[in-house]
């Protein structure tokens, strides 16, 4: 048979091919995920010319086609019973059967507008949900968005998965309402549930891909906690509890049952219990469900989550006996905790931790920590150090424990305490250049104390005078201005002109460096 026949036929019978289309219209829903698959491959089959004509008995009206599928199924179709049949024996209808009904509708109406008014059916059955305001409606609005768009991906590259996440989150957009005490509540919501629902589509092997993930999740950590504080300060209405109370649900499930980058999961469900869930009692029932789990993912620490809701709850007791069993390769978090508890304004929850991590910092710092990482951390301890009352010898402790990772904290220190003798001799210890001295606090010294400086820019000139290079003859005579300067505010002129006379008698072999000396007018 040829197009033109298949043309007659589907005139012929156009009242029977409307009724049925308008039959699946009522019976198939985009929303639902395996409808939708059906929809969309029975759509590809008749678009791209693989459904055929195989027979057409006109006395008997009845239609044989052939699907060029797996298997190559027939489909059979009485038209005066109304019956239709399929050999591949899934489900009624099948793809097959869609695809032909599909190939000879495309003869008598428009396809493409059959499917539009079938996926706006979806839309404003969305919108119907979006109206409803519960939690239920809103969490399926996400859940027919990420399987319109991810239903049966197994791997996704991270850049077309971001640029897939972000459509979604356009299209979930769509739906928030006008009301502003509802549309932040709705964006928040549905910006952790789209994550929530995306989270198993970031697993990779690969360091490049894992580094990508760690800060797409990041930023839409960012996102979210600005978020929080926007739902924060609104007033609070009644009928928003049961957001309240599904978010501390989605939130609960994100940390524990989703799987990988933990430490990233538990920043978002700190996030939403240090800003957003702060009723004692919610919190008490929190820690009770958390303790009560049996199952969740193997990379859940929930130690540290109990150790977060002992903090907040300002249960002293509870927390010393989980900081008595602290072991160096825990001091990551127990940093972070110390960090929240800063956050949150719990000062003697923060002396309690900070006082029971210093035993363990020498071994944390030298033997657990990467080398790359311990200046970063040495300087945010310090800064935790800071803000609670510490003995002195708590500080010898740790800057003992610190080493030189610890020198540019420990010379802010020693100025603090008016040292400045022992800060020029800490850098005479451990030479530097001038840069780093001026991130230790130079200028300070130098303001307050100069005559402490001599000895230490004298070090520093004989150490470029000794490489014994023009250039480095024109840095010593930098740094001898400076101990110009500093030997001027110190009123030590008479030192200073006997310092640059010896100067010029012990190195009088030396043309070169005499030039310089000549031309940096040294004397005062």
């Amino acid at each position: 048979m040829t197009n033109t026949n298949v043309a007659e036929i589907a005139h012929q019978f156009e009242d029977f091919l409307q009724t049925k289309m308008q039959q699946f219209s009522l019976q198939l829903d985009t929303a639902n995920e395996t409808d939708d698959e059906l929809v969309r491959r029975a759509a590809f089959l008749a678009r791209h010319n693989y459904v055929k004509l195989q027979r057409f008995h006109s006395e008997s009206n009845q239609l044989q086609l052939i699907v060029q599928d797996a298997g190559s199924p027939v489909v059979k179709i009485d038209i005066q019973q109304d019956t239709m049949s399929c050999t591949c024996q899934l489900d009624q209808p099948c793809r097959h059967e869609l695809a032909a009904m599909f190939t000879l509708y495309q003869y008598v109406g428009s396809l493409s507008q059959w499917l539009e008014d079938l996926r706006n059916k979806k839309t404003m059955q969305l919108r119907l949900l979006n109206e409803e305001r519960t939690p239920e409606a809103w969490l399926k609005i996400v859940q027919h968005i990420c399987r319109q768009n991810l239903y049966n991906q197994t791997k996704l590259n991270p850049y077309l998965l971001e640029s897939i996440y972000l459509d979604m989150q356009q299209q979930i957009l769509r739906y928030t309402p006008l009301e502003r005490e509802w549309s932040s509540m709705y964006q928040l919501f549905t910006q952790i549930s789209l994550l929530s629902n995306t989270w198993r589509y970031m697993h990779t092997t690969t360091e490049t891909s894992k580094s990508y993930y760690i800060n797409f999740i990041q930023n839409e950590a960012d996102k979210l906690n600005q978020l929080i504080k926007h739902a924060s300060t609104k007033s609070r209405l009644f009928a928003l509890d049961p957001f309240y109370e599904s978010l501390q649900q989605v939130v609960n499930y994100f940390l524990l049952h989703q799987e990988g980058y933990f430490d990233e999961r538990l920043n978002i469900y700190t996030l939403f219990w240090e800003s957003m869930f702060q009723e004692k009692r919610a919190r008490e029932v929190e820690l009770t469900h958390l303790k009560e789990a049996r199952h969740y993912a193997d990379d859940v620490d929930l130690h540290a989550v109990f150790a977060m809701f002992h903090i907040m709850l300002e249960q002293r007791e509870q927390v010393e006996a989980m900081l008595d069993t602290m072991t160096p390769d825990k001091l990551l978090v127990w940093t972070d905790l110390a960090q929240f508890a800063n956050r949150n304004n719990y000062k003697e929850m923060l002396e309690t931790i900070v006082q029971h991590m210093l035993p363990h910092t020498n071994v944390f710092i030298n033997e657990k920590l990467p080398a790359r990482y311990r200046s970063s951390y040495v300087m945010e301890l310090n800064e935790l150090l800071e803000k609670i009352h510490l003995s002195e010898d708590d500080y010898e402790l740790f800057f003992r424990a610190a080493g030189m990772y610890g020198i540019q904290p420990y010379s802010h220190h020693l100025i603090k305490g008016e040292r400045y003798m022992e800060w020029a001799a800490l850098h005479q210890r451990f030479p530097s250049s001038l840069s780093y001295l001026e991130l230790c606090g130079l200028k300070d010294v130098l303001e307050l104390k100069p005559e402490a400086l001599l000895p230490l820019y004298h070090t520093l000139a004989l150490n470029e005078v000794n490489q014994k290079s023009r250039q480095h003859y024109k840095q010593a005579v930098r740094i001898w201005k400076k101990m110009k300067s500093a030997s001027k505010k110190a009123m030590k002129n008479e030192f200073w002109n006997d310092y640059v006379t010896t100067l010029r008698r012990s190195y009088k072999r030396l043309r070169a460096l005499q030039e310089e000396i000549e031309k940096g007018n040294l004397m005062l």
